[in-house]
């Protein structure tokens, strides 16, 4: 116990004297500098630097040769208008750094842990580019021998449509909305590939229009939906998941009918990746498909495997899967279970985090694929509503 004091102590006390030694570096440089009072950095360190992690990335940088090196390394190329969707990444690295010169300093890693069970954790990597972390369901063998074919060309009734397995009936209010649309990434885009944009508030080419775009084709339908737009990935991702998830809990809080919850996104593929620059052809593919000689985006489901109602969940997303595929196979690109996180799933058993596209796609291909899901989605409330 004493070594592990000991330890302790010389940490705490190497730190303070890194403290005192940045304030005086810190001091000089100010007093060395010549700058007019009136000019001021449109990003300036202060406003960087509101994390505590991003303080100590501060801080010992300027004390370091080899991690001053290794930050302008990792920072380097990075746009500022970038910078808030890239800083969680930038920080994780240089963490990483970090850890591999001072391997006994160990609360880095076990904050790391502990945050598997907060929601700010899930907003770590929100870009992707390959599945292998993910478990895939492409087919849903529950239902395999639940379809029935009606005529000898192949074509299935609605009315042959299997009946949901293992849902719980959806119990509601017809009279008022029940079902709740909103976006914990509402700035992701679509249409942008040349320029390399990829979020914008500019509703015109972002997810909240295709989110507004189901909802209007469900009310047609007469179901009751509420659409909320609210940005919750703005000034940067880090903390959307809990800012979306007090916007869903808040409208939970005013309206105990809204039973039915989607999260609604659009894929992101990392184009600087040279795996993706070099089978672009392939991941766009992947993303698009015909459906009544229309070229359609794909969608597909995401499962938060730490949630406690995951089956639940699961069972929502299996029995849609089923549907699309019997009405429009190709449709649905599957069922992702991510490796850890919750993604406010909790809030509900029938609740869908929906991947609606990539940013490889158009607008008006995922504007086409929005008729088609509200469609779907029209078909399994039919059977699933009480």
């Amino acid at each position: 116990m004493k070594e592990k004091d000991s330890r302790y102590t010389y940490v705490i006390f190497a730190l303070l004297c890194l403290i005192i030694f940045n304030i005086g570096t810190i001091f000089i440089s100010a007093k060395g500098e010549k700058m007019e009072a009136d000019v001021k950095p449109v990003f300036s360190q202060e406003n960087i630097i509101k994390e505590k992690e991003d303080f100590f990335v501060f801080l010992f940088s300027r004390t370091s040769s080899a991690m001053s090196l290794y930050n302008k390394q990792v920072s380097d190329g990075i746009k500022w208008e970038e910078y808030f969707y890239n800083k969680n990444q930038l920080r994780d690295r240089f963490k990483d750094f970090f850890k591999a010169q001072f391997p006994s300093i160990i609360p880095f890693e076990k904050s790391k842990k502990e945050n598997l069970q907060d929601p700010d954790y899930e907003d770590m990597n929100e870009v992707s580019v390959a599945v292998e972390d993910f478990i895939v369901i492409d087919k849903v063998d529950e239902y395999e021998d639940l379809i029935t074919i009606s005529d000898s060309e192949g074509n299935i009734s609605y009315e042959n449509l299997p009946k949901p397995l293992n849902i719980k009936p959806l119990k509601i209010d017809k009279e008022i909305p029940y079902i709740l649309i909103y976006h914990t990434h509402g700035t992701e885009s679509y249409s942008e590939i040349q320029k390399g944009v990829h979020h914008t508030t500019d509703r015109a080419y972002n997810i909240t229009t295709i989110g507004e775009n189901v909802a209007g084709i469900l009310e047609d339908k007469g179901h009751k939906v509420e659409h909320i737009t609210t940005y919750h990935d703005i000034p940067s991702y880090n903390k959307s998941y809990t800012r979306s998830l007090n916007t869903a809990t808040e409208a939970l809080q005013k309206n105990n009918n809204l039973k039915l919850l989607i999260d609604m996104h659009r894929e992101g593929i990392e184009l600087k990746d040279s795996s993706v620059k070099n089978n672009l052809d392939k991941y766009i593919d992947k993303f698009t498909t015909e459906i009544n000689g229309k070229t359609v985006a794909t969608f597909f489901f995401v499962i938060g495997p730490d949630t406690p109602n995951k089956e639940e969940v699961l069972n929502f997303a299996k029995y849609f899967k089923t549907i699309s595929d019997i009405i429009y196979p190709g449709l649905c690109n599957g069922i992702h279970i991510k490796p850890r996180g919750k993604f406010n799933q909790f809030l509900s058993d029938h609740y869908m985090l929906v991947e609606m596209g990539s940013n490889l796609n158009t607008m008006e291909e995922v504007t086409e694929t929005s008729k088609l899901f509200a469609e779907l989605l029209d078909i399994v409330l039919q059977n699933i509503i009480e």
